[in-house]
């Protein structure tokens, strides 16, 4: 095989077998390139704390790393506080371990993301900037397909210059802020993913109020969205399934559910945003999951959603997570993961 097609890594400290000695990528790592046509870049094996970068492939190039396991890791310290925060302490970290830069069209499929993140400190405290997956810098029209990734800060971010991205079959849990966080708001598919967990599920918000998405489309088809309440500025909450601005993308919800757990949940100006930002809407399921009646204040969805409460939303999101778990036995699992 072509050794400009083909690059494979394995082992704890992975190595560039199939590249010329002499490239080096910043901070001394070598970087994952080539400039063959129909390039594969496989990665393998346990890397740990250490960050990898994939980065200027060629268009089209494909990443397997289906047999990989990265380590995620935010805080310092185990138990971040107002007095000792995430940045301080002994603890490694690796806040961004797989960084995609530069590979239009590319397909990352796989990858088992374990993370470290702190789940029991109060968010604020815990916020040191992390995501499991960054695709940024000119990534555009980037497939991510079967990642696995649990206990992480964000989990996908796709950031400047990654627009026209497609998230497919992910199954993403215990997040701790977004699941997937789109604040370049940027156009993408979120296609038959599970987010089983997440303090905030899509965040469309960005800090910046210089952006303007507008004219961008987000799809959120098929996908799973069950919040999770998490210790935040002192009370036990979660955020929006979709955390969204007036300066938001359109949205078009297709056969999706989004099922809230807590009964003190914030977001609701970014909820009602998300409904007015919202042009489909079909097929869909909103399930408020406490026994608590949903609150006066909490604003309903458009047309298209079902609302479902109570004993009756549990059942329903059980049978739906199962369901999913169920005919996506292709995606990674964790030895721990009994399912």
């Amino acid at each position: 095989m072509d050794r400009r097609s083909f690059i494979s890594l394995a082992g704890m400290s992975p190595v560039l077998a199939l590249l010329p000695p002499s490239s080096k990528a910043e901070g001394g790592q070598a970087p994952l390139q080539s400039s063959g046509s129909g390039t594969q870049v496989v990665l393998r094996g346990e890397y740990g704390y250490e960050q990898q970068s994939v980065r200027d492939l060629q268009a089209g190039a494909t990443v397997d790393a289906r047999n990989a396991t990265f380590t995620v890791a935010n805080s310092r310290n185990s138990d971040p506080s107002a007095i000792m925060g995430c940045d301080a302490g002994a603890l490694p970290v690796n806040r961004y371990p797989l960084v995609i830069r530069n590979c239009p069209d590319v397909h990352f499929v796989g990858g088992r993301f374990n993370g470290e993140v702190p789940l029991t400190s109060d968010w604020q405290d815990t916020y040191c900037n992390s995501a499991a997956l960054l695709v940024r810098d000119g990534s555009t029209n980037a497939t991510i397909e079967g990642v696995r990734a649990r206990r992480c800060w964000d989990g996908i971010r796709f950031a400047e210059r990654a627009d026209g991205f497609l998230l497919k079959g992910c199954w993403l849990s215990e997040i701790r802020d977004d699941a997937v966080e789109n604040d370049y708001l940027l156009s993408g598919t979120i296609d038959d993913c599970l987010f089983d967990g997440c303090f905030s599920g899509i965040s469309l918000d960005p800090a910046s109020n210089e952006r303007d998405g507008t004219q961008e489309i987000v799809r959120i088809d098929g996908t799973l969205i069950r919040m999770h309440a998490y210790l935040a500025k002192g009370d036990i909450t979660h955020q929006a399934p979709v955390k969204a601005s007036d300066m938001s993308p359109s949205l078009r919800i297709v056969g999706s559910i989004f099922a809230l757990a807590s009964a003190n949940m914030r977001g609701f100006r970014r909820l009602e945003r998300t409904w007015k930002r919202t042009i489909e809407s079909r097929d869909n399921l909103l399930l408020w999951l406490p026994d608590e009646p949903i609150p006066s204040a909490l604003p309903l969805p458009p047309s298209g959603f079902r609302v479902l409460t109570g004993s009756d939303a549990r059942a329903h999101w059980d049978k739906a997570h199962l369901q999913w778990i169920t005919a996506h036995q292709d995606v990674a699992r964790f030895s721990d993961e009994v399912l």
